[in-house]
């Protein structure tokens, strides 16, 4: 099989289990709302950890689903699993991390295999 170097963004609407990602003309829009449940009125408001942490956990998801069936050496390992810290104060602090070549070309950005 072929290398898997990239997500699109149809695997990410399919692990997100909504269509966050959608087509309007030669741009792809995203909804905020559609990945975090909640409603939005303005762009002062916050709400940018939270959308980033369910948009990366999306990614390990499509990752997984992705590299289903593929050998070592063409599966995508740019997304690996979150470190959790022991639980405080009702808290969980919670590391997420990716990894990315990039050439000294930069318009070129892809993932690492294992």
């Amino acid at each position: 099989m072929a290398v898997k170097e990239d997500l699109t963004f149809e695997e990410l609407n399919t692990a997100l289990g909504v269509d966050a990602f959608s087509l309007s003309g030669s741009d792809i829009v995203v909804s905020v709302s559609a990945i975090t449940g909640d409603t939005y009125t303005a762009l002062t408001d916050e709400g940018t950890i939270e959308f980033l942490y369910k948009l990366r956990s999306a990614c390990t998801t499509a990752q997984d689903t992705a590299n289903e069936g593929l050998t070592a050496g063409e599966q995508l390992d740019s997304f690996p699993g979150f470190s959790y810290s022991p639980p405080a104060d009702g808290y969980v602090t919670v590391t997420q991390s990716h990894t990315v070549q990039i050439p000294l070309d930069t318009a070129t950005v892809k993932g690492t295999n294992v």
